[in-house]
């Protein structure tokens, strides 16, 4: 039992790290399951499996709490299925087939949908030359160019004060 239990941890300790990476919070699976319960009632109706998911997302983060704070690792309170549902969960999310992640690849799918569909029977009212830019067809935001410009210029600035001081 030790040893699952061992296991089970540093499983959920990657997991929990690759969720705060991934969503840039220090939360983890705690954030993970708050942005599940803010769009609950969408993603139970788009996504399958969303109710299962989130129940055993927080069954999984009790365990971790009762491991860390409350019980021995000597204590069967971690079972094989439990250890299984998180490898599994872990793969889902490293391929983006979580559920936060299906959620958005619908809601994308749902939005350039509408949007194409309003391109197309609003044509005759974009301005001539108005096209979209690549950015803006690439779904990025003006933000993400900005940075980008940003940090570009900061690189080409400090290759130039290395140049000047070597």
């Amino acid at each position: 039992m030790r040893d699952l239990n061992i296991d089970f941890m540093d499983l959920y300790k990657r997991t929990d790290r690759f969720i705060k990476d991934a969503y840039s919070s220090s939360e983890g699976v705690s954030e993970y399951i708050r942005l599940m319960e803010a769009v609950f009632n969408r993603g139970s109706v788009k996504i399958q499996g969303w109710k299962s998911d989130y129940d055993n997302l927080k069954h999984i983060r009790w365990i971790r709490n009762q491991l860390a704070h409350e019980v021995s690792y000597d204590s069967d309170i971690c079972a094989e299925t439990d250890y299984e549902w998180l490898e599994s969960f872990y793969e889902r999310l490293f391929s983006a087939e979580d559920p936060l992640a299906m959620l958005r690849k619908i809601d994308t799918q749902t939005a350039d949908h509408h949007v194409g569909k309003q391109q197309t029977d609003n044509s005759s009212y974009q301005a001539p030359g108005a096209e979209n830019t690549p950015t803006q067809r690439l779904g990025m935001n003006k933000s993400a160019g900005c940075l980008t410009t940003f940090v570009m210029m900061l690189i080409l600035s400090v290759s130039i004060l290395i140049l000047l001081f070597s």
